[in-house]
């Protein structure tokens, strides 16, 4: 029987896979852990024995930031499929939410909905939006025709 040990710091490399924009993890992680410690290290472990406070305080930090943005994620998924479902409507093309989120994840080039960052959702929704109302004026000009 093998005893599997836990990483206390799996919240860290969980948070940083999640952030956008660091090429490289490790660096990200010594960057951060070197401004949580005030210069005194980029060793994760060594902040975690030897400056505990500094290390609960980067961890709450976070982990509120992690919360934030989890916030901001749910109204701008359900904007974004409202868009995609306004601009199928408008296509007369009968759809469902899976149908609705495949769009989704293919113009954002992700696998999973849920994947897809805050920043990329609220890309997608303006230019569906903008789609939306572009064929709202067409429309609106071929009616007004004389």
């Amino acid at each position: 029987m093998t005893t599997q040990t836990s990483n206390p710091h799996k919240w860290l490399f969980a948070h940083l896979q999640t952030a956008h924009g660091y090429d490289d993890i490790n660096e990200a992680r010594a960057a951060l852990v070197f401004e949580y410690s005030d210069g005194k290290t980029s060793s994760l472990s060594e902040l975690y024995n030897k400056y505990p406070k500094l290390y609960q305080r980067m961890r709450r930090d976070l982990s509120a930031q992690q919360k934030k943005d989890t916030d901001q994620l749910d109204p701008a998924r359900k904007r974004l499929i409202a868009a995609i479902f306004g601009n199928l409507e408008h296509r007369r093309i009968t759809a469902d939410m899976a149908y609705v989120k495949g769009i989704a994840c293919r113009a954002a080039k992700e696998e999973r909905f849920n994947d897809i960052p805050l920043n990329v959702l609220k890309n997608l929704y303006n230019r569906f939006k903008n789609k939306n109302l572009q064929n709202e004026l067409d429309e609106l000009l071929t009616s007004l025709s004389l």
